[in-house]
This record gives structure tokens, sequence and C-alpha cells, in this order.
């Protein structure tokens, strides 16, 4: 075997590049050269659908190639998720990737069929938007303490809706209950599509939702929001505290959106995605359509997405711990 020494290395690693570097160049600028197919692991009509047809949409237009919205739902999250893990990596998959499916499955699922940090790629992230705490309008709770109160003076009687076991809905009541001492029955359900008719007709008592899903209920006076789970309020909901203002000091979560690819996906394909979403979600509209629905445009590139999912996957590993979450 012939040792080279490290200048000589460098040179032919350089060289080597130098040859290949008009075909990656050529292969990136041709993409894509037919439609693409993007995986969204919730049903249509949901708050991850909305956000990744409102982006796939624009990406479409960009490319001049469709992109083709294969919804893949089921299992919180995971079914579509390993789906769009396991797809070729030729760079015409891309997955959306929410913390459900990406952060918060691998703590739950016992025999989870993928693993999220070494099968996909953080393309980036692009969106975010904080959980509401929703009630029915005919309820008799018009706060987060009077809901919680009642819970925890009759355990077991309440029942609240999630849009999947394993979502970061339902892990999120976890937390907020555990945190409260409370007991309440989980109704878990498909998507937000699905528990959101049930909890209007009062078949659940309450429900953590996604502010995109749940905002034109709110606003069409179909359900009641007692408290929000950002960090601070939200301009959408301007009179709705959050859930740290309602007694749980440094509580809050942020949902958020990024799109991922198939570990191998070539390099050059990946960068090129990266900017032409970073190019798409600077349009006023696109931003526009998107605070209409309570989602903030928050663009990361992939080494900012990539850190941001590491430290998500961290902190719900340890509340998976201590509230004992399993996906059921």
């Amino acid at each position: 075997m012939i040792l080279l020494n490290p200048r000589r290395r460098r040179l032919m690693q350089a060289v080597t590049f130098t040859a290949l570097a008009p075909a990656l160049i050529s292969r990136a600028a041709s993409y894509p050269g037919k439609p693409v197919r993007l995986v969204i692991p919730f049903p249509a009509g949901g708050a991850t659908d909305y956000a990744a047809r409102a982006v796939g949409q624009a990406l479409a237009e960009r490319w001049n190639q469709p992109v083709v919205f294969d919804n893949r739902s089921g299992a919180g999250s995971t079914i579509g998720t390993q789906i769009g893990a396991k797809s070729a990596p030729d760079g015409y998959t891309i997955v959306m990737g929410i913390p459900a499916g990406v952060s918060i499955a691998p703590h739950i699922y016992p025999n989870l069929g993928y693993d999220p940090l070494t099968d996909l790629i953080p393309i980036t992230g692009f969106a975010s938007s904080p959980l509401v705490v929703l009630v029915p309008t005919d309820s008799p709770f018009k706060t987060l303490s009077d809901l919680l109160a009642f819970a925890k003076a009759n355990p077991g009687k309440l029942s609240y809706a999630s849009n999947g076991a394993g979502s970061l809905p339902h892990l999120t009541t976890e937390w907020l209950l555990s945190q409260a001492k409370v007991q309440v029955m989980h109704v878990p359900y498909r998507g937000s599509a699905q528990a959101l008719p049930d909890l209007v007709a009062g078949r659940t008592n309450f429900m953590i939702d996604i502010i995109v899903s749940g905002l034109p209920l709110v606003e069409g006076g179909k359900l009641r929001a007692l408290a929000v789970t950002g960090p601070q309020r939200t301009t959408l909901l301007a009179d709705v505290p959050t859930v740290a203002q309602s007694g749980f000091p440094g509580f809050a979560v942020d949902q958020w959106y990024g799109f991922f690819a198939p570990v191998g996906t070539p390099t050059e394909i990946v960068q090129q995605v990266a900017q032409d979403v970073k190019v798409v979600t600077e349009s006023t509209r696109l931003r526009g359509l998107m605070w209409q629905r309570g989602a903030e445009v928050n663009y990361l590139s992939g080494p900012a997405f990539a850190s941001m999912v590491q430290k998500d996957w961290q902190r719900w590993k340890t509340v998976a711990a201590s509230t004992g979450a399993r996906a059921q």
C-alpha cells in the first residue's frame, strides 16, 4: 500500500474535486428535471399540511416543475417520516419535518423504524408557530386555571384530544398536565382535521393544537382560546395569555417546520433546495399567507437547522422521561 504525505493527499483531493466540480454544478443547475415528491406526515387540512403546501407551491412556481404532495398520516407522523427517510436519496423526495417525527418519536416509540438523526439530512427550517389551548365555546372553562382546577378536583373526568399519539400537542399536553399534577384521559386522532370537529361538538373537553389549525375556528366563534404556549403572546390572539403567564413560568413550546432529505441525497441538491426555500420564503405574499394562519417565517440554514433539531431532540427526551409519555 502506498502512503501519501498529507500535502500530496490534499493536492490529489483538490484535483479530484476540480475534475468533478463541473458535473456537480451541472447536476445542481439542472435540478429539478422532473416532479418532486413532498412527503407530508399528516392528513390534508391540518397545520403541517398547510405549511408544507404553502412553501411547496412556491417552490413549484420557482422550479417550473410540479411538487407532488404525498400525505402519509398515522402514528404521530412517524409513518410518513419513515416513508420519506427510506426513499431513494436522489433529490426527488423531500420530507416535511416537524418535532413529532424527528425529535419526539425516538423517545416514545420502542421500535421506531428509522433514526431521524442518522437517516435524515436537515435541509432547512423555514417557520414556527405556537400552540394554543382550546375549548368549545360553550365550555364552562374561561381560563386555563379554571380548566386545570376542575381537572385536579375531578381526576380522570375530563378528556383531551390530540392530533396523534406522539405528536407535539400530545407531548406538550402531557408536560403541562405533569406540571399541574392532574390526570386527564387522552383521546388521540389521526390529525387536527379529525380532532377539531369532535372538540367543537364537545365530544372531548379540550385540546392543545398548533395555532395554524385552531385559529380559524377561534376566529369563527366555534372554539375559545385559553392560552398560547409560546414564550410571548401572539398578536393574532392578543388578549390570550401564555401558559407561562397562567401559572407555569418557563413553560414554552413552539412547533417548527422544516424540510429533510433521505441520507445519501447529493449535497449540491440539498444546498440548492435550501437556497430555493430561502428565496421563496422572502416573499411578502408567502409570509403574509403563513402569518394569517399563525406561522411565522423563520429561515434557518442547514447547519443552524441541524443544531436546533439536536437541541430539540434532547429537550423532548427529557420531557418523555419525566412524564412517562409513550405512544399508544
